[in-house]
């Protein structure tokens, strides 16, 4: 990579993560028709991805491809008691016919981080080619709960988590709730 292409830290966006809460509350959901929780790979993987990075895991479950009962569940985990402050849904996300996550869940958006799924396409391409336009991986926002809609692969929700979400976790939980970050930086 040529020296003046590297990326350079901002001043602010180190403030804003030095400010962030380290830990995150946060409900993964499965979508699939074959898995149960205990064969359910990537659900898996990502509660001990959060969980070595010191997040909490408040919920986690298994849901048919069925874009009603991928609405009804993540609605409901928005609602619990538990208030996850990020949803992770792994399924659904392709393009056969039973993928249906997208369609389940971005009618709930009420703001989408488009860069999201950008980066994630471009991050894919870069490992597996052009076979990465078959994702629809998303993120956004459910009111002040993030989403993250990741695909099935285990391979696909490593590159994710390392590359985008955990490294921004907290800071994106911080820009979303900012009285966390109060609470958490006078601590």
């Amino acid at each position: 990579m040529p020296e003046n292409s590297k990326k350079s830290k901002s001043p602010s966006a180190e403030k804003h993560r030095a400010q962030s809460p380290q830990t995150v509350r946060c409900f993964v959901l499965t979508v699939s028709d074959t898995r149960t929780l205990e064969t359910d790979e990537g659900g898996a993987l990502l509660v001990s991805l959060l969980e070595s990075a010191g997040h909490v895991v408040v919920n986690r479950q298994v849901v048919k491809d069925s874009a009603g009962a991928i609405e009804s569940t993540v609605r409901a985990a928005v609602y619990h008691r538990d208030e996850p402050e990020a949803i992770i849904v792994t399924g659904g996300s392709g393009i056969g016919p039973c993928d249906v996550t997208p369609e389940a869940l971005r009618p709930l958006l009420t703001k989408e981080l488009p860069g999201f799924g950008e980066i994630f396409r471009m991050l894919s391409w870069q490992e597996i080619g052009g076979a990465a336009m078959l994702s629809r991986a998303f993120a956004g926002l459910l009111g002040r709960t993030l989403l993250f809609a990741l695909p099935g692969s285990p391979h696909a929700i490593q590159l994710a988590m390392d590359k985008l979400i955990l490294p921004e976790l907290g800071h994106l939980v911080r820009e979303v709730r900012p009285e966390r970050s109060r609470a958490d930086a006078s601590k």
